[in-house]
């Protein structure tokens, strides 16, 4: 015996994991960008303000965002906004990889998200 379930039968259980994909994503994107090393696509560490300054919006129920608002912020990740001092050559110290934000959160996306997916439909 078949029984037919329709798609609108069966309720908010594949947006409730979505949406906790969402969340569980994003926050370890940020805790990825706080403690990696530099070298691995993690913030670069002189004093440790701008590694701790990474900051999350998840107020949206499918929309995770990870930020820095820290002045200097543009000039370290993406070679943006750069000081006079720099005079056009972008640097920073600890070996950081330019856009290692993006970089980082390509690599969550690839290596990550399908565990997490598992997971959350597990029940974990």
């Amino acid at each position: 015996m078949a029984r037919n379930i329709r798609l609108d039968q069966i309720g908010d259980l594949y947006d409730e994991q979505v949406q906790a994909l969402v969340k569980r994503t994003t926050l370890l994107w940020q805790s990825e960008l706080k403690t990696r090393a530099p070298a691995n696509l993690g913030t670069p560490k002189d004093t440790g303000v701008l590694a701790q300054k990474w900051d999350v919006n998840i107020t949206e129920p499918y929309t995770g965002r990870v930020f820095n608002n820290t002045e200097y912020a543009p000039a370290v990740m993406y070679g943006e906004d750069m000081p006079p001092s720099w005079q056009g050559q972008w640097r920073t110290k600890r070996g950081a990889v330019q856009g290692f934000p993006d970089l980082l959160g390509k690599e969550i996306s690839v290596k990550y998200v399908p565990k997490l997916m598992r997971e959350i439909a597990r029940g974990n």
